[in-house]
């Protein structure tokens, strides 16, 4: 508790404003309120004013509207101090006064001449220090932001923490020392390669290279980024950069990773590596530990299942292989302990626990795991008397070293008050949704079903085993701590703030050794009747049905040309879900009257079926590179990364920074029929920043008609895989449609195409493919009032990415595809702001909402004061051998003013 206590050196910043003359500056800070504000003036400022503002702090708003803030105005020969809508005090302007408002965490006060005139329980909210006054020598601001989490280690604290870790490693050794037992931990020739160690080293090796990211990934990488500038690792896209702790150690293990490189393929190398070592303890150590005998089956089955689990949620920055690798590691050092009755192991156990339980809330699991075996670890405990409450309680307290290694006790109860506030918080009441997602094809596709269904079925049908005490060839007593242990597992899911599928893999483990245990008891001859062996095959023929009859959904552009990404595997229009429970009743029913006699070892179905569903899974994303080979896909930036260009999916993004160089021309002009072409309207929204050019606006004259443009003809190369597509902006409303026609040079028309409209302008894209003309077409199809607009068709002028915007400049990066652009970094939130950069890189239309959390002000969103005081404007962009997809999206950032004439000061107490 000293560690935990212990004072921290806290780092605090302030800004005075103005440090010349008073102008304009941007200042957004985060948290978006300041932890003080002292602003002060004088009538001599107000003076020099006829009227307007003499300080705001908020712009007049941008993407977002402004939100409240404190704002001093001049009107009518007063002075008023408003908080957003609320007047905190007014006053005439004549005479001598000093006005001083101050905003602490307790409220917000006025006073003019000393005297409080005005007090309120809000604080304003700060992303500028505007003003309408050239001349105030008087006017001073001064911000100080919340930086309660921007701390280092005291001595004390650092003093308290290597004594504690020597007291661990002391008694730790010294009970190794007083057992007289000292048997081995690993079976003899563990490290001899099997064939089995070489296809899960090779199926994970090819899944690092070519497979989807997890759901997370970008998130996790820029939280990891962004500590390069904070010196902690805080929640950096949501909960106003609240740091992880007491969750959170792991990711300090990345810092310096990512110091090397940020490519994909280096930051997969962690994951695959503590896979590697938890298969190694699955098959080494646990296995034998739970099944005697001879271990055919369930080394195969463990193989299946733990690349089944693995391949989903495996290979990746989330902590959910951590996890694994923790609670499998716990599992194998408990069982030791108690077989061996060694205190050391158990403490050593608890340890272990500890640390996995800091990981991520999902970790009580693991917590969970080691009570269970507290009973069988009793007679170890009563042989060392008094002794073993001291041993537990102090490695138990091991935990708080890594809960509280960076930041205060204060700090982590704020943060956890943080996170608890803003939400979601669910708890066990919202538990279902956690389930309907994972029967919901989309959030649960057949990737994360499928090992969910089989483990619920090796425990169903474990269940009854142990109850009838069918267990051949099966250590009876720790499978049975096994089982109940996996039903916590469940438990510990319902007690998380969260209820994504995501978490499951959490059970990938403790899974891979069950199921492996229940095809072990069922190979040795657990089912002895034939109606027995048959409702087993029927219940696993159920689980499979259900498991894979969902689409392989993988990841934001993890899917891209994979088959059945959409919809349920099916092979000439036929569900392969529905053949296997054909299959699966037919097998039933057959052993069920004694046909295939076989079936007396259903316990091979489960590896074939694990099997083969990862040889589909990794087989279909390796071939979805074959069509894609001339474009992005993760394998094909992994390997780019291997051959010098480490710039992810921006090897292949190109920007349109001058939508007027690609403007096509046509050969004559427009036939008319029922349409009016009414003047002409400016392109705004979509095309607006790069130069407005015009573009005919047509009304319906209330009968039907048609407007065809004459030919547009399209530069050579314009065929080409990796040249941009054809782009024609439109809008429309009412009864009207558009077409665009491509031909070849005879005016033959090889397509035609329809322009969807909105009332809005769009762009839409198209391939020419082999055409080298194109011409559009406006129909009023019904007498009406009907209005089409369209822009002059082009094939835009295009250059990189990071030719356009240098790698070396900061961005504002959607956390959706943070991850597949590896040479950007995220905007500073050191010293209590957030870097005002001048690019944000968007994920695509298609998903961008759901990276919408970054920018909300309710969800704590870092760049929710950035979109409240910039405009924004699009910078077309194109994925190189894809034509019709937008995966990134880029906007340009112009702000009210710039940041300037703050005086920073930095200081420590």
């Amino acid at each position: 508790m000293v560690f935990v206590l212990a004072p921290v050196d806290q780092t605090t910043t302030t800004y005075e404003w103005p440090s010349t003359a008073p102008e304009d500056t941007t200042l957004p800070l985060l948290p978006y309120s300041p932890q003080r504000m002292d602003v002060t003036f004088s009538c001599a400022d107000v003076a020099s004013l006829d009227g307007g503002t003499l300080v705001s702090t908020v712009g007049p708003g941008g993407v977002q509207p402004p939100p409240d803030g404190l704002s001093v105005r001049i009107s009518n020969g007063r002075v008023t101090a408003t908080l957003g809508e609320t007047q905190l005090a007014s006053a005439p302007t004549t005479g001598s006064c000093r006005w001083q408002i101050v905003a602490t965490t307790s409220g917000t006060a006025v006073y003019i001449d000393g005297r409080e005139e005005g007090r309120t329980t809000g604080r304003p909210s700060v992303n500028g220090l505007f003003t309408d006054a050239s001349n105030a020598p008087d006017l001073r601001v001064s911000v100080t932001p919340d930086m309660r989490y921007a701390s280092d280690q005291s001595a004390v604290k650092i003093a308290a923490g290597v004594t504690a870790v020597a007291c661990l490693v002391g008694m730790l050794l010294a009970l190794r020392i007083g057992e007289p037992r000292r048997p081995r931990l690993l079976p003899r020739g563990w490290a001899r390669p099997r064939p089995r160690d070489g296809i899960v080293t090779g199926m994970l090796v090819l899944w690092t290279v070519i497979g989807a990211s997890t759901v997370d990934d970008g998130y996790i990488i820029t939280m990891i980024l962004s500590s390069t500038d904070t010196g902690f690792v805080g929640n950096y896209m949501r909960w106003l950069n609240a740091p992880e702790a007491p969750f959170s150690w792991f990711y300090e293990l990345y810092r310096p990773w990512v110091e090397v490189s940020t490519t994909t393929l280096w930051l997969r190398l962690p994951s695959l590596l503590i896979c590697l070592v938890s298969w190694l303890l699955i098959d080494r150590v646990l296995l034998p530990r739970f099944a005697k005998g001879r271990l055919t089956a369930a080394r195969w089955a463990a193989m299946s299942v733990f690349l089944l689990w693995t391949v989903q949620f495996g290979i990746g920055l989330r902590p959910e292989p951590w996890v694994m690798l923790g609670s499998l590691a716990t599992l194998a050092v408990v069982e030791r302990g108690i077989a061996t009755r060694r205190l050391s192991l158990l403490a050593c156990a608890v340890v272990i626990a500890g640390a996995t339980t800091a990981l991520t809330p999902t970790g009580i699991a693991v917590l969970l795991q080691l009570l269970v075996a507290l009973p069988a670890a009793w007679p170890t405990f009563r042989t060392h008397g008094l002794r073993t409450v001291p041993v537990l309680l102090g490695a138990g307290a091991s935990v708080l070293l890594l809960m509280f290694h960076g930041q205060s006790f204060d700090a982590v109860l704020h943060a956890v008050e943080v996170r608890t506030e803003i939400g979601p918080n669910d708890g066990i009441t919202g538990e279902g949704q956690r389930y309907e997602w994972l029967f919901d094809p989309i959030q649960g596709g057949l990737n994360r079903r499928l090992p969910v269904m089989l483990l619920w079925f090796s425990m169903a049908v474990l269940v009854v085993l142990v109850m009838l005490r069918r267990t051949p060839k099966v250590a009876w007593t720790p499978t049975r701590r096994l089982l109940v242990a996996s039903v916590l597992y469940f438990a510990a899911l319902a007690l998380t703030p969260t209820k994504y599928t995501h978490h499951f893999g959490v059970l990938a483990g403790v899974a891979t050794l069950l199921t492996a245990v229940t095809v072990h008891a069922i190979a040795h001859g657990a089912l002895l009747r034939r109606w027995q062996l048959s409702l087993t095959c029927a219940a696993l023929t159920v689980a499979v049905w259900v498991g894979i009859g969902a689409p392989l959904r993988w990841w934001f552009l993890g899917g891209l040309n994979v088959k059945w990404s959409e919809v349920p595997p099916a092979v000439a229009g036929i569900r392969v879900a529905d053949v296997a429970l054909l299959a699966g009743i037919a097998v039933s029913m057959a052993g069920l009257v004694g046909v295939w006699r076989w079936l007396r070892t259903p316990a091979w179905l489960v590896p074939v079926v694990a099997f083969g569903v990862v040889v589909v899974e990794v087989g279909t994303m390796a071939y979805a590179m074959v069509p894609r080979a001339g474009t992005y896909t993760t394998g094909a930036a992994n390997l780019a990364a291997l051959s010098g260009e480490p710039c992810g999916i921006e090897e292949w993004i190109q920007v349109e920074p001058d939508v007027g160089a690609g403007m096509l021309r046509a050969s004559a002009p427009a036939t008319v029929d029922g349409f009016v072409k009414n003047g002409a309207f400016p392109r705004r929204g979509l095309l607006e920043p790069y130069g407005s050019t015009e573009a005919p606006v047509w009304h319906s004259n209330g009968r039907s008609g048609a407007v065809t443009t004459s030919w547009y003809h399209l530069p050579e190369g314009s065929d080409s895989p990796t040249a941009p597509p054809v782009v024609v902006p439109a809008r429309g409303a009412g009864a009207v449609s558009a077409t665009v026609e491509f031909a070849d040079e005879t005016g033959r028309v090889l397509t035609s195409s329809s322009v969807p409209l909105t009332p809005s302008w769009t762009e839409r894209r198209f391939d020419p493919d082999a055409a080298t003309m194109l011409r559009l077409k406006l129909v009023d199809e019904r007498s009406g009032d009907g209005m089409v607009a369209v822009g002059t068709p082009r094939l835009p002028k295009t250059v990189p990415s990071t030719e356009l915007v240098p790698t070396s400049e900061s961005v504002v990066l959607d956390w959706v595809s943070a991850f597949t652009m590896p040479c950007r970094r995220p905007p500073s939130v050191a010293d209590g702001t957030v870097e005002p950069v001048r690019y944000r890189f968007a994920s695509g239309p298609s998903i961008r909402d759901i990276g919408g959390v970054s920018y909300m002000k309710s969800q704590g969103g870092p760049y929710a004061p950035l979109m409240q005081l910039s405009t924004q404007k699009p910078v077309p962009t194109y994925l190189r051998g894809d034509k019709l997809s937008e995966p990134i999206s880029v906007f340009r950032l112009d702000y009210p003013a710039p940041m300037r004439h703050l005086r920073m000061t930095r200081s420590q107490r």
